[in-house]
């Protein structure tokens, strides 16, 4: 059943969700546009009114069911050309034997009903779901529909038995430099390959979240799971037990090294490549996105002529990049560095690597404890893992070397009890820790679509609470693009907080003293927790104020 024209604005007005200014404000900026855009699209562009409130209307005021996430049908998506799914925003994604169920993101476009019905042999029944939503699927399917001829030829290849030639690249090779490189060009992290039950699923972690970009037959799976076991040096028969491998390649001009771990599962096996590019690692420390106060504590740190200096945060909160980032700045010919790693993922000039191999008894442990006696200026241990390691760290520590290294904690002040409930004596640390940075990434908002909005009432509630002069302060968010893929986001942006310490606050760890102490000390002396780091680059337009929510405790 086709909807027949509303206004959305009126709408709108009638649930007092905007007010007939705001609707004035919006006809303006649309008489004003170069194209004819939709007045809903012009609402949320100002801040005015969040997509997820218009759709709440329309579904209240038209009936119309809300699909949050949806698993289109392949079969129904190859009768319509991306490019009518793309203008009109539409997705067909289920056939009944009454109707085509589709998804519109605005239901109230008479000419996408209109165009998308006369696809069908049978009534389209109207569903709505978010710009962002539809979207996501859309590029999926422009994606499919590039590596559709890779494809075909692989199952030529692997399903009807052909060979490839001396001087031609297999398929199953095309195909995966395919997902690598559309995996590098979405700015990914990792790429995981996964036998479902039914299918062959390709995701791309890219700026801290999974996005599926590719589904196929499962029957390819072997021949993909084969061909990246060859390249990475593994067993290529061995299904049963998890391995580990790297491999190389040139694209584009730029050489990328990846780490390849496989995982037996119940359905099949989970291949994870991890993206090791050089250009992020061999950032400047100034230029890796540290606020200018704790830039300098960090720099200033990094000068100490012996103690502990850590980086903490979880996995993927990129601390590997601040400390390779600090070794390129101090970095020297009259000092030697060493570095005991698990593995050693990048190589840095002037700097002596050990790749750590537990199966051959050479632990973090034992390695530093060969590192003392080649008399190095500055010791790099990728992560403190057991208390061994750790007392190993302090002794060097303490006999005038420079440990840098890595500790998994939520927050800076809280490496200090992780060390103590290590094993380490209270004294020890107190005396050997120079200073703890603690990190997160945060989504980076789109510079492509960046607009202005009003933050999650509940959360801006909470703030207003500490802060009263926030309710008067700007936020930012973006609206989805394709330069983001509709996420609104693009890269991201370290959120740090650097903890010092002093005699005083060396004193209070001694007496093993409980963390609120401390931390309450260490405020009175200057330091600021990452929650205030993270809300003054949203206020800055960097990120939002949601992301920050999400990542970072809320500490004032």
């Amino acid at each position: 059943m086709l909807i027949q024209k509303v206004r959305i604005g009126d709408l709108l007005i009638q649930e007092g969700k905007i007010t007939k200014q705001d609707l004035q404000k919006a006809i303006e900026v649309q008489k004003s546009s170069p194209n004819h855009r939709r007045i809903g699209e012009i609402l949320v562009e100002e801040g005015l009114v969040n997509e997820e409130i218009i759709i709440e209307v329309l579904s209240k005021q038209l009936n119309i069911p809300i699909i949050n996430r949806i698993e289109p049908d392949f079969l129904l998506l190859r009768k319509i050309p991306a490019k009518i799914l793309e203008k009109y925003l539409v997705l067909p994604i289920k056939e009944t034997h009454k109707n085509i169920e589709v998804a519109f993101a605005d239901p109230l476009d008479i000419e996408a009903q209109n165009t998308i019905a006369r696809y069908f042999d049978k009534p389209i029944k109207i569903l709505i779901s978010s710009q962002k939503e539809i979207l996501k699927h859309i590029n999926q399917l422009k994606n499919r529909e590039k590596a559709h001829t890779i494809i075909e030829q692989m199952k030529k290849e692997v399903l009807g038995g052909s060979e490839e030639t001396e001087n031609e690249e297999s398929a199953t090779m095309k195909f995966i430099k395919y997902i690598v490189a559309l995996s590098i060009s979405k700015g990914a992290s990792d790429i995981h390959i996964e036998a479902e039950e039914n299918a062959l699923i390709v995701r791309s972690r890219i700026d801290g979240f999974l996005q599926e970009i590719m589904t196929i037959e499962k029957e390819l799976f072997p021949a993909v799971a084969a061909r990246i076991k060859l390249l990475s040096g593994l067993n290529i028969s061995e299904k049963r037990k998890p391995q580990d491998g790297r491999f190389s390649m040139e694209l584009n001009g730029n050489h990328f090294d990846f780490r390849v771990s496989t995982l037996p599962i119940a359905t099949g096996e989970s291949i994870v490549i991890r993206i090791l590019d050089k250009r992020n690692i061999t950032k400047d420390l100034e230029s890796i996105g540290i606020s200018h106060d704790n830039l300098e504590k960090w720099k200033k740190a990094l000068k100490a002529p012996n103690g502990i200096v850590l980086v903490t945060g979880p996995t993927g909160s990129g601390k590997s990049t601040t400390l390779y980032a600090s070794l390129n700045k101090i970095k020297s010919v009259e000092e030697k560095i060493i570095t005991v790693e698990d593995p050693v993922e990048y190589q840095i000039k002037l700097v002596q690597q050990v790749n750590v191999n537990e199966a051959a008894g050479l632990t973090f442990a034992a390695a530093l404890r060969s590192i003392l006696r080649q008399d190095p200026d500055i010791i790099m241990i990728g992560e403190i893992r057991d208390l061994e390691t750790l007392e190993i760290a302090i002794k060097a520590a303490l006999t005038g070397h420079l440990v840098i290294s890595t500790l998994h904690t939520n927050d800076a002040v809280s490496a200090v009890s992780r060390m103590i409930d290590m094993g380490a004596d209270p004294f020890m640390v107190g005396a050997a820790v120079v200073a703890i940075e603690a990190q997160r990434l945060a989504r980076r908002i789109c510079p492509h679509c960046k607009i202005k909005t009003k933050p999650n009432a509940a959360l801006f509630e909470v703030l207003k609470e500490k802060i009263p002069e926030i309710e008067n302060k700007q936020f930012y968010k973006g609206k989805g693009c394709e330069y983001c893929n509709n996420t609104g986001y693009k890269g991201r942006v370290l959120i740090s907080e650097i903890f010092t310490l002093d005699d005083e606050l060396e004193s209070i760890i001694a007496k093993n003293s409980p963390i609120d102490e401390l931390k309450k000390k260490a405020k009175q002396k200057g330091y600021k927790p990452m929650f205030i780091d993270g809300l003054v680059k949203a206020l800055q337009g960097e990120t939002t104020l949601e992301e920050i929510f999400r990542i970072v405790k809320v500490e004032l």
